[in-house]
């Protein structure tokens, strides 16, 4: 034991850290597009194809009708990565994520370094990429929610360093050009963000009155916000502003009390914690650092760390008091919780091993469960079905025991080995997992039946009729694989068209079904020509 212990000491951080990154690529790319697109993918990606193929890029659209509920920016950044990769679908999309992952990661730990040591730097941008939530669900989605929290993450650290330098004025334009990029991105979330933490950061800077009306302010936020402000001015030569911000208020309404009512706010309220608590695992678990004595003593030890948990205070009631909150709204916050719970920790370390003691038996315990899972995978009769699945097994137990060595006998860098771990364990996930959920996933079903009918129907022009409900997935890959805007339309357009018709609204439709389309719910629906006088 003591032979291992000293062995795993010699190994430097430079090489775990090495080790780490050639792990995010199985971790992140393998079998990346063998499951289809869920719902909001559908609706990034179509948007971003009729922006293609229709050549206007100022108005998006969704089967040819304005699309107002989100700003283009995140559709653009599709229709440049789906040119890189000459066509659109699940790989260009889902990369386009992934890069902005990436950029989040080197950005957490290019910030965190100018305040920790080079070990806690790396492990927090680990952290936060093997976030549970991140790790196995967001970062295998093509969604805004990623870089629209990098984004906001920016703007937490523009507005500490650059009002800690006393800099007002680039820190409002800086700021104030990051909330216009995620206004474009994601529309008012981001006013709400920056409202909260302009307040936050003048008072944390106890210069509240002397700035909040200040010249360096108003130049600031006009200069900040000419992005956002010329782009609407170019929108609104084509578009009514009042129809498009009321449907963005209604998107952000939605998701709150107004709408959902007391009693539902007062459950939410109370489930909030425990749920994101869950989706956040292992890293959430950190949340008992914030109740050690000596909390609020170590936190004002250190400006940063600070700051960082009024930022996390201050802007967190926005969801917890919100009904319809997803993990992924919540993204941008974890690199602040993840630094606050890991400072906390190193400063029990001074005073008691006992804290950190204990989460070492912990995240021993998870990894422990972890590499119990891998060892017995070959009892699952499911995963003969995979080739080379045993060579892959005898690989990722090695990997895991090693792993689980580290975090066992290298306490001082255990979170590393964790997230090192974590790596590995999605690794082994894209190879046995997805293949097997593709199989049974209706949204695959649905890809496999929108390519066929453009195969066999590919030579007319096709059209959704009257209020026939396609969904989001069928919506984009029929129109991906025509390659064609696929319009809506109460009435017959073109006799030699086909018309893909719900019969159950539409049982007299003048035509004959020559073929069906299988949607993502499982539902099917009529593909209909028009009969001929």
């Amino acid at each position: 034991m003591d032979l291992l212990k000293r062995y795993l000491s010699y190994i430097p951080v430079s090489a775990l850290t090495g080790m780490a990154l050639l792990l995010c690529l199985p971790a992140f790319l393998l079998n990346l597009g063998s499951v289809a697109f869920i719902g909001d993918e559908g609706i990034r990606t179509l948007v971003a194809l009729e922006m293609k193929l229709s050549g206007h890029y100022l108005v998006p659209t969704l089967n040819g009708e304005g699309y107002f509920n989100k700003p283009p920016l995140y559709n653009w950044f599709i229709v440049l990565m789906s040119g890189l990769f000459g066509h659109f679908g699940e790989w260009p999309t889902r990369m386009t994520t992934l890069i902005f992952l990436g950029a989040f990661g080197w950005t957490v730990y290019f910030f965190m370094r100018k305040h920790v040591d080079r070990l806690t730097a790396i492990s927090l941008a680990f952290m936060l990429i093997t976030s549970g939530r991140i790790l196995f669900w967001d970062s295998m989605l093509g969604l805004i929610d990623i870089c629209f929290s990098w984004i906001v993450f920016l703007n937490f650290m523009a507005l500490y360093h650059l009002g800690k330098e006393g800099r007002w004025k680039w820190m409002f334009i800086s700021s104030y050009f990051l909330c216009s990029i995620a206004f474009l991105l994601k529309g008012l979330p981001a006013v709400v963000f920056q409202c909260i933490s302009i307040f936050t950061t003048l008072f944390f800077y106890k210069v509240f009155r002397k700035k909040i009306f200040s010249t360096d302010h108003f130049i600031g936020a006009g200069l900040g916000l000419l992005p956002m402000l010329v782009y609407y001015i170019l929108y609104a030569s084509q578009v009514s502003l009042k129809n498009v911000f009321s449907i963005l208020w209604d998107q952000s309404v939605q998701r709150t009390g107004v709408h959902y009512g007391i009693l539902k706010t007062i459950t939410h309220v109370f489930a909030f914690p425990f749920e994101q608590t869950y989706h956040f695992l292992p890293w959430s678990l950190l949340i008992a650092t914030f109740f050690h004595p000596r909390f609020r003593q170590w936190l004002r030890q250190n400006p940063f760390v600070h700051f960082c948990f009024w930022m996390l205070i201050a802007n967190l009631p926005v969801y917890w008091l919100s009904v319809q909150v997803y993990p992924r709204y919540l993204l941008m916050f974890l690199p602040l919780f993840n630094l606050i719970g890991l400072y906390i920790l190193q400063q029990t370390m001074e005073t008691n091993q006992k804290w950190w003691t204990i989460f070492h038996y912990t995240f021993t315990f998870l990894s422990g469960i972890v590499v119990a899972m891998i060892l017995l995978m070959p009892l699952n009769s499911r995963v003969y079905s995979i080739q080379g699945i045993f060579l892959i097994w005898i690989i990722a137990s090695l990997l895991m025991l090693i792993c689980f060595a580290g975090v066992l006998f290298d306490s001082k860098r255990m979170f590393l080995w964790v997230a090192i771990t974590l790596l590995v364990t999605r690794s082994v996930f894209n190879y046995v997992v997805l293949p097997l959920r593709a199989h049974d996933f209706t949204e695959n079903r649905c890809r496999e039946d929108c390519m066929r009918l453009a195969a066999a129907h590919g030579d007319k022009a096709w059209f959704i009729f009257g209020k026939t409900e396609v969904h989001e997935v069928a919506r984009y890959y029929t129109s991906g694989y025509k390659n064609q805007i696929i319009r809506k339309t109460e009435s017959i357009q073109d006799s030699t068209g086909y018309y893909i018709t719900d019969l159950s609204l539409y049982p007299d439709f003048p035509g004959e079904k020559i073929d069906s389309l299988v949607l993502e719910r499982g539902e099917v629906i009529a593909f209909m020509k028009v009969a001929h006088q």
